[in-house]
């Protein structure tokens, strides 16, 4: 097979880099050629001129638009290196056009399930303040009853906890894994998960209002769709336990962020950390509101979840193996838009490579 040429405008990775250099004339450009400090994105125009020419693309967070679609008429398949790739890609227009979307989801299933653990830990056993005043003053005799006082009547344990999720995907089942190896009960929603497959993860499947109601610690991590959107109400938020923490590093609009942070000026709910917000950047200290409560009720990081030096190997290890078997001519569990697969379209453009190894 001659060379195709491809745009990569994902993050680099050298090993896997090298992989599909072995069948593929790639042109990085954007977030592809950074550092990772910045996200860089094309848009529009720029987009459009550098898909010219290229027949695969592997893209990051630039904004595949209807209209960067129809003007590309070169492109046959989009690798996108997105656990929901329907966050910068139009997939009807895609669709429409006969062009396959295939996703890395699954990348962050590792990642985002520890860093969430690591959250619940230290809400459960509220130290960073003790941490931060060890450095700022050491550990004295004159403050060493006070540095006990700090983390001595706030600590918890997780063991024999309540842990409730809701949306039970690849990242909620790693989590789930995690907190049963810590004893704890795990109940979880999700309309479109059954009860038997919960129950392999040693999972308890309850309605909504029941898991936010019976948890200690509730975590968000259900894909943000029409119906997910605002799913964590206030009404839910209120009738949580005074003692129950909440912690969301899936979506910002999936939660009512106004109502998390009231519930916590109300000592309605124990404490917070949340990892996403609405809007991102939050802006200087005397900006916003959250930063206000202490933080050793309400942990605040910077969308970081998913963000480790493994995630981008993963996410192309999960590429090339979807990739190699759509030359085979299998569509590839990562497809988001598979009812191309059945259109006239896709036999006239994105069907040149599909099966190619077997021709």
């Amino acid at each position: 097979m001659n060379k195709i040429k491809m745009l990569c405008t994902g993050d680099y990775e050298h090993e896997w880099f090298s992989k599909f250099e072995d069948f593929f004339d790639i042109e990085r450009k954007g977030f592809s050629l950074g550092d990772g400090s910045v996200m860089i994105v094309l848009k529009d125009q720029e987009l459009i001129e550098s898909l010219q020419g290229k027949e695969i693309c592997m893209i990051g967070y630039d904004p595949v638009t209807a209209d960067v679609i129809k003007k590309s008429a070169d492109v046959k398949l989009i690798l996108s290196v997105r656990d929901g790739p329907e966050e910068n890609i139009d997939l009807d227009a895609c669709t429409a056009a006969g062009i396959p979307v295939i996703s890395s989801a699954g990348r962050c299933a590792t990642s985002v399930a520890e860093f969430t653990f690591l959250m619940m830990l230290l809400l459960a056993r509220p130290m960073v303040p003790v941490i931060e005043k060890i450095r700022c003053e050491g550990w004295t005799r004159e403050n060493s009853g006070e540095l006990r006082s700090m983390y001595a009547h706030k600590s918890t344990e997780l063991y024999n906890k309540n842990l409730g999720i809701i949306g039970f995907g690849r990242n909620a089942k790693s989590l789930s894994v995690l907190a049963d190896a810590f004893g704890m009960h795990v109940n979880a929603y999700d309309p479109y998960v059954s009860e038997e497959t919960m129950a392999e993860f040693s999972v308890k499947k309850m309605g909504l209002q029941q898991v936010v109601k019976t948890a200690d610690y509730i975590i968000v991590l259900a894909r943000l769709t029409e119906e997910t959107e605002g799913i964590l109400s206030r009404e839910l938020i209120f009738s949580m336990k005074p003692a129950a923490s909440i912690v969301n590093t899936g979506r910002a609009r999936l939660v009512d962020g106004d109502a998390i942070l009231d519930a916590l000026e109300q000592n309605r709910i124990r404490s917070a950390a949340l990892d996403v917000h609405s809007p991102e950047p939050l802006g200087a200290l005397g900006e916003n509101r959250i930063y206000n409560i202490p933080e050793d009720r309400l942990i605040i990081t910077s969308h970081a979840a998913g963000v480790t030096e493994e995630r981008s190997w993963h996410q192309y290890q999960l590429l090339y193996q979807q990739l190699m078997e759509y030359f085979e001519g299998i569509i590839p569990d990562g497809c988001v838009n598979k009812s191309v697969f059945h259109t006239p379209q896709f036999k006239e453009r994105g069907g040149k490579y599909f099966g190619i190894n077997k021709k």
